[in-house]
């Protein structure tokens, strides 16, 4: 520099008269960022065991058909669960703490849906010799039929009904769940080629217990056929009936006449459908629950669209005694109760308050109190938990090749626990006939096939072909503190169209009509895909030293080391939590 330039005020500045490549910044950094794939809070939270974020994020680039196929592969029945499932996986979503929750199972169902609109599928190949017997034809029994076959093996479901489908049928009403949309699941199911015997009631004559031991493996899947009682004097009186028998009645096209003042003695969703059935049957029903709403076991919804509905709730009561006058129900006779130390259930223990009778008049009372699995016909002893069948992780009692799911184990009493269940047992089968064979099979790493350390397993990771490309694939869920929350505007959730109650309220027809295929996709684009690098390509636009380029293939994002310093803007940037500094050399 000469002495006019150092005149002029301007500081002496290091000049390079070769390109910046010759500088490789890399050799600086004692910490490198890499890629690293994680767990979406909500896939931990599906009791079915579904890559959530996986099919989202198919759906925000608008790959529908690949979305659909993601989510079959773990579940057999998206177009039920996406109506009637609690949807867990919402409450764990990372989105609630910035606006509102992403409506999962609305967009679940909308695939399902387009699902059912395809043609039927082709048989699976069998591949095994092995064949397993699998009795009732509830959620559980049907999802594992379906992993079964998808496997090679031959499945086939013992059913007491004439049609299958159990709770989905007989338990859930047409206005929650259209008989021909379960109809049409089941159809996909039995294409892929599972067997199906109706009629076949498993301890009868015509198919003792012995008869399946032609199988290679048992699957025992049948469902709650048992209501809890009263206990209270009276209840053996005509007009007292129970709420599996009041939903198996309608849901078999009967319609009967309950009279005008109902009374239905519960809190739970059995005890909501119930109520709403008997409203469009024509009742004037009333919910007396002897705890209060926020004790009430029912999900969240279903409570509201009773009131929605206009159905009144009694809370803080309980039945005494059923009154019959002139051979005919009166009513029931009830106390006020008060609220103490929780019990067993967790829950606050309601205690009667002394001198607080009251009679509320009734020409039905309808008993849902919940119900529990029938096992007085199982042949043989069967280990017990909690009155339950006790199973493993795969579903394997106690019996040698007996394996179980749904509501005969101890687990919530729901269609997706019951599909989740269905799914390990499936894959606990495989590795137990695989065994059998004398194929040399390692141990299944039960945490390492879950959606993190609590989801359910994932049978695309047990058959080893997922479909999604993962970078640096860990098991661990991604918190909301490890997202940036800078990148993402508040936007609103899609609502579901719903039918007027006025309109509801009169027939059985569907009452919550879903998302539209636009607002499925603007839903799918709220997904923030936490924990996995969806290309948004952030990194490679913050990245200081441009040591962050595009695979030629457009697959993700490649870092030359021999450039990057180590610097964490990358990672410090990345909105979702898809990126990690490690120490050098680790």
């Amino acid at each position: 520099m000469s002495d006019s330039d150092s005149s002029s005020g301007v500081p002496p500045v290091a000049v390079s008269h070769t390109s910046t490549l010759v500088n490789k910044t890399g050799s600086w950094k004692y910490v490198r960022p890499q890629y690293r794939d994680r767990v979406a809070p909500c896939n931990q939270g599906c009791p079915v065991g579904i890559d959530i974020e996986g099919y989202m994020n198919l759906l925000r680039q608008e790959r529908v058909p690949e979305a659909v196929d993601l989510l079959l592969r773990e579940n057999p029945m998206p177009a039920v669960s996406g109506r009637v499932c609690a949807h867990p996986c919402e409450s764990a979503c990372n989105r609630a703490q910035l606006d509102q929750a992403v409506s999962i199972r609305s967009v679940e169902r909308r695939l399902g849906d387009l699902a059912l609109e395809a043609p039927l599928p082709l048989p699976a190949p069998r591949t095994r010799k092995e064949s397993i017997a699998l009795v009732g034809s509830g959620p559980s029994s049907l999802a594992c039929a379906t992993h079964l076959v998808r496997m090679g093996y031959g499945a086939t479901i013992f059913e007491a009904d004439a049609e299958l489908g159990g709770v989905l049928r007989f338990g859930i009403p047409d206005y929650r769940l259209p008989r021909d949309v379960l109809g049409r699941e089941i159809a996909r199911i039995l294409a892929l080629g599972v067997e199906m015997r109706c009629g076949a009631r498993v301890g009868s004559d015509d198919v003792p217990w012995s008869a399946l031991e032609d199988y290679d493996a048992v699957f025992l899947g049948f469902g709650v056929g048992r209501s809890r009682r009263l206990g209270i004097p009276g209840e053996e009186a005509e007009g007292v009936i129970t709420g599996l028998d009041l939903l198996r009645q309608v849901n078999s096209g009967r319609r009967p006449n309950l009279g005008r003042r109902v009374v239905v003695l519960g809190g739970g969703n059995s005890a909501m459908d119930c109520a709403r059935t008997a409203l469009r049957l024509g009742s004037e029903p009333v919910v007396l629950y002897r705890r209060t709403r926020a004790e009430m076991p029912a999900i969240e919804e279903e409570v509201t669209e009773v009131w929605r509905e206009g159905i009144a709730m009694h809370f803080l009561a309980a039945p005494t005694a059923v009154r019959v006058q002139n051979g005919r129900l009166a009513g029931l006779e009830c106390v006020r109760m008060r609220l103490a130390d929780a019990d067993a259930s967790g829950r606050a223990r309601p205690l009667p308050i002394p001198d607080s009778t009251f009679f509320l008049p009734a020409d039905s009372v309808i008993a849902a109190l919940g119900e529990a699995p029938d096992f007085e016909e199982l042949p043989e002893s069967f280990a017990m938990q909690d009155g339950k069948l006790a199973v493993d992780a795969y579903g394997t009692t106690s019996r040698p090749r007996v394996f179980a799911g749904g509501d005969a184990v101890n687990q919530p009493h729901s269609v997706a626990h019951a599909l989740g269940s269905g799914k390990r047992a499936a894959l606990g089968i495989d590795l137990c006939l695989r065994r059998a064979a004398g194929e040399i099979v390692s141990h299944a790493d039960m945490l390492g096939l879950r959606y993190g350390p609590a989801g359910n397993v994932s049978i695309t990771r047990w058959r080893k072909d997922d479909p999604v490309q993962r970078s640096g694939a860990v098991n661990e869920v991604v918190p909301i503190d490890d997202l940036n929350l800078d990148y993402f505007p508040r936007v609103p959730r899609q609502a579901d169209s719903q039918l007027p109650p006025h309109l509801g309220r009169r027939n059985f027809a569907e009452v919550n009509g879903g998302l539209g295929q636009a607002a499925t996709l603007q839903e799918a684009r709220r997904c923030f895909n936490c924990g996995v690098c969806n290309q948004c390509e952030v990194c490679l636009i913050f990245c200081p030293d441009v040591a962050i380029t595009r695979r030629i293939n457009g697959s993700g994002f490649v870092i030359d080391y021999d450039y990057c310093k180590g610097c964490g803007l990358c990672s410090a940037e990345c909105p979702r939590g898809a990126m990690t500094m490690t120490r050098e050399g680790s």
